[in-house]
This record gives C-alpha cells, structure tokens and sequence, in this order.
C-alpha cells in the first residue's frame, strides 16, 4: 500500500485485478506474468483486493510491449525513488536503477499498473538480485484461469530484503512445500530472521 508521502506526491493508484491485466495483454505476443501480493494469494487461493498489481516482463522486451500499448498509455521510469516520462521518442535505455515501469492513460488519470522488468526471458526465469540463480520459466510460474503468477517462493526470495519480520512471512507459509522453503531458504543471507522458521520441521 502507498504511504501517505507517496500519495502526496506521485497520486493514487486505480484498484486493478489480474483479469484486467490479462484483458490488457490479450493477444500480445511477449511473456509476462503477475508477480507481488497477487502472485502469494492465488497460491493461497485467496482473492482480495490490492494497493496496486505488479505484471512482470522480460526487461528486453520492453520495446515489443511499448508497440502493444501504441502510445495510448503514459509511461513512467521509477528508478532511485524517482520517477521519470518514457517519451515515444525516447530509446528504451533508461535510467540507472530502473527496475519497473508504471503505466496510467494521462496526467489526469490514476497509475493503473507496476511493469516489473526482469532479467529472465521466455524460456529461462533469471533471479534478479544474483542471475547466477536460474530456473525454467515452467518451474518459476504457475498458471491459474490462464494467467501466469510467479511462485510463492520467488516473490518472497524478493520481499525479504524489504521484511525481515516473521509475522509477514507466517501469513506465507501455508503456499510453500518443503523443497519452496529450502529454496528460499537458500536464497536469504545467514542471519536473516526468516531462515529458522523455514528451516523449522512442518506441522
């Protein structure tokens, strides 16, 4: 969710859901997937709304995504806890640190969608903080009404730098199998607070 200092600055977001970012890629040719909040509940086959929806892309195919939206969305860089216009004009090279792109229809409209821009491709999903650390894209997605959604254990391994309570990752737990949490496990330093509870024995 935002903090009211976001709010005050960059504006609110629109409530979106999965469905609508599917009815937004329909027929568009390039991978993505649901990542975030969204991607943890529907493994928990849960449905509840949220503060925003993250759709994820291979960061190369930022151009094939930009010709599907047709210049009828604005784009915005977010880099460094700043935020930037992507022109029509302008290269897909963007500024140091941009790992998402936001998207609303004009200046007076609402944000509607965070584009994640991974460093995986169609074939191979790619860690994003040690790209050593790779997966088959099957085995890093799972698809639900035919939308892809990131696993569990990889939207964790990238909100653990951001969450270090236990109590966040508890409400987690019940999505991930024993090979998802030693998986997990593996990709958190050694004195990160989670590790215990994940190495714990399973009730």
């Amino acid at each position: 969710m935002q903090s009211d200092e976001q709010l005050e600055l960059y504006g609110a977001w629109a409530e979106r859901w999965p469905a609508d970012a599917a009815e937004l890629l329909d027929g568009y040719s390039g991978a993505w997937w649901v990542g975030g909040g969204w991607a943890i509940d529907t493994a928990l086959g849960r449905e509840r709304p949220h503060g925003d929806i993250d759709i994820v892309i291979p960061r190369s195919e930022l151009s094939l995504l930009r010709g599907w939206l047709g210049g009828k969305w604005q784009l915005w860089c977010a880099f460094q806890g700043a935020l930037k216009p992507l022109l029509t004009h302008d290269s897909d090279v963007l500024p140091i640190g941009t790992t998402s792109i936001w998207l609303r229809r004009s200046a007076y409209g609402l944000w509607e969608y965070e584009v994640l821009l991974d460093p995986s491709d169609g074939e191979t999903w790619r860690f994003r903080r040690d790209t050593a650390v790779t997966l088959p894209i099957d085995e890093a997605l799972v698809t639900k009404d035919s939308i892809r959604y990131a696993k569990p254990e990889i939207v964790l391994a990238y909100a653990a730098a951001e969450h270090a309570d236990v109590e966040w990752l508890d409400e987690a737990l019940p999505a991930l199998d024993a090979e998802a949490r030693a998986w997990l496990a593996e990709r958190l330093a050694d004195d990160h607070p989670w590790r215990k509870r994940l190495q714990a024995p399973q009730a």
